[in-house]
């Protein structure tokens, strides 16, 4: 009896355990993902130095960039938007990509600024063992990350009428402004009076020496 209570005891004992603990759910946030449509062709060059994204398209560069055709991704860590000076075919050019922080394999964390912003970074502080890559001293790149779900794109553009329609208000303020500036100071002189000073060597005429001269 004592043996099969033991028994029961201890099948108890190594089924019955604590209940899991809650976790957080993993951080998840969405972030743009995309890069130049040229880079698609030069992707087999940098594929050890960042992850193919979803879409190589033109919707990607800055002057162009349309949120509403791009694709996007969960990230764990940061969105990030860089911006590449590169040479194709003996010409400069801008490339970009935009991503997760991840998306950038074997980056450098000390790299990573507390505040936000674009800031450039060269090859060689962007990623850990740089020296195997052979990066030339000078090949830099702007590097934008920042923590804010689809904040890897790129910053709002003055639409052209709204342009033009501020120039032509101006055209037509400022010259009413210098009229009105003219106006003012016309009244303005028109209401200020010379004062002429009181000569000290002018001499009285007394009462009795007008009657005399009226008399004579």
């Amino acid at each position: 009896m004592t043996t099969q209570f033991t028994k029961l005891f201890s099948f108890i004992l190594a089924n019955v355990h604590d209940p899991a603990p809650q976790l957080e759910p993993a951080y998840r946030m969405q972030c743009h993902s995309c890069m130049s449509p040229y880079l698609e062709d030069q992707f087999m060059y940098i594929n050890h130095l960042y992850r193919r994204p979803l879409a190589f398209t033109e919707k990607c560069d800055f002057n162009n960039f349309d949120g509403k055709y791009m694709r996007t991704k969960n990230c764990t860590d940061l969105c990030v938007s860089i911006r590449m000076n590169d040479k194709v075919g003996g010409r400069r050019r801008f490339g970009y990509m935009r991503g997760c922080m991840s998306d950038i394999i074997h980056y450098n964390r000390s790299v990573i600024r507390d505040y936000p912003g674009c800031y450039p970074v060269r090859l060689r502080d962007l990623f850990i063992s740089s020296e195997r890559y052979a990066f030339d001293p000078l090949d830099s790149v702007e590097l934008c990350p920042c923590a804010k779900p689809f904040c890897n794109s790129a910053p709002l553009k003055t639409p052209p009428f709204l342009a033009m329609a501020f120039a032509a208000l101006l055209l037509v303020v400022f010259p009413q402004i210098q009229l009105i500036q003219q106006l003012l100071l016309q009244i303005q002189d028109s209401c200020t009076y010379k004062i002429i000073p009181r000569s000290t060597n002018q001499k009285r005429i007394s009462r009795h020496s007008i009657l005399e001269i009226g008399v004579s």
